[in-house]
């Protein structure tokens, strides 16, 4: 019977990726749009583990991408919490002061393009500055945990099946007489 290889060294990188792009302040904002670094890092972890492939071995699976995606998305939620929270201790007021002048300037823009009611605004304000202020606290520790752990996982298994799509070798069709 025909063997895969391990997972354990793409679901490592995979998460190392996802863990960096989601854990490095400035560079999580990636995940502003879609989740994307969650689903490069599971795209990446399906294209590892495609490496590990030899001749002799089992075909890849979709089942195999989705695992390896959503093991990827597991422990890359688990590290990027951690990563995180080192951040916010070390830089402390600084990380959320950045934060915070990102957040003001959009919503200025916002108000200033018409997009958004100057009284919904300052409600906005209040609900980021609590925001920021929970963030580093026990209980929003735990909560962005909770939430990591929910999510990356399916964007995870989201990106390892994109990236079953795209790296994974096709058979090409046997010629027809």
């Amino acid at each position: 019977m025909l063997e895969k290889p391990s997972k354990q060294r793409a679901v490592l990188l995979g998460a190392a990726i996802i863990a960096a792009i989601s854990g490095i302040p400035g560079l999580n904002l990636i995940n502003c749009c879609c989740c994307a670094g969650i689903i490069v890092g599971g795209m990446m972890s399906v294209y590892f583990y495609l490496q590990d492939f030899r001749v002799d071995s089992a075909p890849l699976e979709t089942s195999d991408a989705l695992v390896v995606g959503l093991l990827s998305g597991l422990l890359g939620a688990v590290a990027a919490t951690v990563m995180t929270t080192m951040f916010s201790f070390v830089l402390g007021p600084l990380e959320s002061e950045l934060m915070g002048k990102f957040y003001e300037k959009m919503i200025d823009r916002l108000v200033d393009g018409g997009s958004l009611p100057a009284d919904l605004a300052d409600q906005l304000r209040d609900q980021m500055d609590k925001s920021l202020a929970d963030a580093v606290t026990f209980g929003g520790i735990v909560l962005n945990l909770f939430l990591s752990i929910i999510l990356y996982p399916v964007f995870g298994m989201l990106g390892g099946l994109i990236g079953y799509g795209i790296f994974r070798k096709k058979s090409t069709p046997a010629p027809q007489q």
